[in-house]
């Protein structure tokens, strides 16, 4: 069975979850990885190998340039690394098993200093 557009099935807002609570636990290396690296390459994204994990390190991970996403005929993710503000997010491609993949816009929240200070 093929879910409504726009409906996305239960599992699907559970893995969603797991996958946005990984990145928010991961957010202290992907955020500054994708400022610098935005820097050197221009527009792009970051992509992670999660079927991948060498003993006692993370999973490996790298940044590829807007333009070798445009050739790799995802047309969600070349336009969701399109619309991507790279001052103030980021994009992150999660690699799973099965040969799946999720395309994720992630803008980092900064806290506000106003709110922060005791009064």
């Amino acid at each position: 069975m093929i879910p409504e557009r726009g409906k996305i099935p239960e599992w699907a807002h559970r893995e969603r979850r797991r996958d946005f609570e990984w990145i928010r636990e991961n957010l202290d290396s992907f955020w500054p990885f994708a400022k610098e690296v935005f820097q050197e390459l221009g527009r792009g994204l970051i992509v992670v190998d999660t079927t991948s994990q060498p003993t006692g390190e993370g999973h490996p991970y790298g940044y590829f340039p807007q333009q070798d996403t445009e050739k790799s005929g995802d047309e969600d993710t070349t336009r969701i690394v399109g619309n991507c503000n790279p001052e103030e997010e980021f994009v992150i491609l999660l690699i799973k098993p099965g040969e799946r993949t999720s395309t994720y816009r992630i803008k980092p929240v900064t806290p506000d200093p106003k709110k922060s200070k005791e009064g």
